[in-house]
């Protein structure tokens, strides 16, 4: 791998980066000024890649600026880090440790930089962030009001009708938006073309799977987690399964899955075909969530639609 790599531990006050071929470690506000100094600094290293460990949207300024200035930029999962680290053996932990490994782990790891969100899309991201912790609040309330003291059920209603009326404004402006412009609008009648993908799949792979149609299928299923694992040593085979991954799309793919081995003729088919030959109905499910989501895929690599594509697939 060409370039240098740049690691980035995130923290609210303050980022700490490592440029791993020029073994220099230093520190920056995380504050738009700073950031935008700090962002040219590292141009003129020409990195391959700035690679971000996810700290619960604190790197997101940092992100943003670094895109806009042409910096290539990536934002990976604290856990797989931590993992990578625990199997070196590296018990120690300081910042600037954190970053070095970081780095390190991108270029182990063979980190790719992601496309640079769009004004708009960032938006949409936003909203969608917005309405997922909305209807997480939901389901906290009405788990609360099921077994809440009769004094606090009208209490904790008023606050459910609330959350559901902010979740309609929520996904109206989420629609307003994808109609708005012609690139989310494109994409998004390309991914309900196919029968089974709704609304808010589509919403979910535009706003948490910028990577749709740029990367292979098998990267694309295992990046957001239906890929399965094999599990063999020696003469053993183990239990496949399917582990990480981006939860969030997962979810909703696999529920739009469902719908799909009722709507959609293919997936069907090849769902009935997984359970007709002993597939439990979970692993079917999972296989043809694959297949669904490999299909959505080449048809935005391609930019076509659900009627001229045809995916193969192996269970």
């Amino acid at each position: 791998m060409d370039g240098v790599v740049i690691g980035v531990d995130v923290a609210k006050p303050e980022l700490v980066f490592y440029a791993d071929r020029e073994k220099d470690l230093f520190t920056a506000r995380n504050k738009s000024v700073d950031l935008q100094r700090t962002g040219k600094r590292l141009l003129k290293l020409k990195p391959r890649v700035v690679v971000f460990e996810a700290s619960g949207g604190y790197e997101a300024l940092a992100v943003r600026i670094f895109a806009e200035l042409g910096l290539p930029v990536a934002v990976v999962y604290p856990k797989r880090i931590r993992e990578f680290v625990r199997g070196l053996g590296i018990m120690a932990k300081t910042d600037g440790i954190d970053a070095r490994m970081i780095a390190y782990y991108a270029r182990v790891a063979n980190i790719q930089p992601v496309p640079p969100a769009t004004p708009e899309l960032q938006k949409l991201q936003a909203l969608h962030t917005r309405r997922d912790q909305l209807i997480e609040m939901r389901i906290a309330e009405q788990n609360r009001l099921e077994t809440a003291h009769s004094c606090m059920r009208r209490d904790i209603q008023k606050h459910v009708d609330s959350l559901n009326r902010q979740i309609q404004k929520i996904e109206e402006k989420l629609a307003h938006l994808i109609a708005e412009s012609e690139t989310l609008s494109r994409a998004s009648e390309a991914l309900r073309s196919v029968p089974g993908v709704g609304p808010v799949l589509s919403m979910t792979l535009i706003a948490e799977l910028p990577e749709l149609g740029l990367l292979s299928n098998r990267k694309i299923a295992s990046l957001v987690g239906v890929a399965p694992f094999p599990d063999d040593s020696g003469s053993r085979s183990g239990k496949r399964s399917i582990k990480g991954g981006r939860n969030s799309v997962r979810r909703v793919l696999y529920m739009a899955t469902v719908s799909a081995t009722r709507s959609n003729p293919v997936i069907r088919s090849y769902y009935q075909g997984l359970c007709s030959r002993g597939k439990l109905k979970k692993v079917a499910l999972i296989a043809a969530a694959r297949k669904l989501l490999i299909t959505l895929n080449a048809i935005m690599k391609n930019n076509s639609s659900w009627k001229y594509q045809t995916v193969s697939c192996s269970p």
